[in-house]
């Protein structure tokens, strides 16, 4: 892993998934740069006491709250870091920036669950649907430590591990990380034809990684994947993104805000 993009916003969130990064970033050895994207405000009728900003002054405000940033990466984690301001939206600057940069991996913060909205905020999300540069999602309260135990939540009906992932085998590698590949399943009945070729095809993607496999059953997929982190330590989740997978279904439900492992561990989003 050579360079890491943070997406920022100047929030608790934000700061969070920044310090992740900046300790991620050390341990790599690897290229650490920020980003903020932002809109032009627009005027509310004729509000009274409304002061119109141009785009310079709000181009010079924002990289001052960038700057702060930077600061407080070189005092904390004796780090350099490159930074942007770009007006757009999130994902477009985001998607621009990385293919501009040579990103390897793309780092957000979320709220935690409870938050007003959904435990994974807009931008997020949007991020998930439309980017494929891997996505490493930071819960706000969550602090870094050193990687041992990853879960990896596979649908094998949805052949999710029939593909290598290298930077889930870049991170396993780096930290000598046990990967648990997670099967939920409804019942107890054997696996069927395709659920097999599904477990084999994984079974072969991670092959020059340490992995195991480990089934719970339950009808309910996300309670499932939360009772097995809760009896076994997890650093990392990661899950396989793509159209009407396991992560579909799980994920981008309207009304889904407890769900998997209620924002404690950090997600790893991986694109087919």
């Amino acid at each position: 892993m050579k360079k890491i993009l943070v997406a920022v916003d100047f929030s608790e969130a934000s700061r969070k998934a920044m310090d992740y990064a900046a300790a991620l970033a050390s341990s790599f050895n690897a290229g650490l740069v920020l980003v903020h994207a932002f809109y032009m405000p627009a005027p509310v009728g004729d509000a009274p006491g409304y002061i119109p900003l141009s785009l310079t002054e709000v181009q010079e405000e924002n990289e001052a709250f960038l700057q702060r940033e930077l600061e407080y990466l070189a005092s904390n984690f004796r780090i350099r870091a490159d930074g942007y301001v770009r007006m757009g939206t999130a994902t477009g600057v985001i998607r621009e920036l990385a293919k501009e940069i040579g990103a390897d991996l793309l780092v957000m913060g979320m709220k935690g669950a409870g938050h007003s909205m959904s435990l994974f905020g807009s931008t997020v999300v949007s991020a998930i649907r439309k980017l494929k540069i891997p996505l490493l999602v930071i819960p706000e309260q969550y602090t870094f430590s050193y990687i041992k135990y990853i879960c990896f939540a596979c649908d094998f009906t949805e052949k999710a591990g029939a593909h290598p992932h290298q930077m889930l085998e870049t991170i396993a590698t780096h930290f000598n990380a046990d990967v648990r590949v997670l099967h939920v399943q409804k019942n107890e009945i054997a696996l069927g034809g395709s659920e097999v070729a599904g477990k084999m095809a994984a079974d072969l993607a991670l092959s020059r990684i340490r992995h195991s496999f480990h089934t719970m059953v339950d009808t309910d997929v996300e309670k499932g994947i939360n009772d097995f982190m809760a009896t076994n330590s997890t650093d990392l989740l990661v899950m396989v993104s793509h159209h009407h997978n396991l992560f579909e279904r799980l994920f981008m439900k309207e009304h889904s805000r407890q769900m998997v492992y209620q924002a404690r561990v950090p997600l790893l989003v991986l694109h087919d």
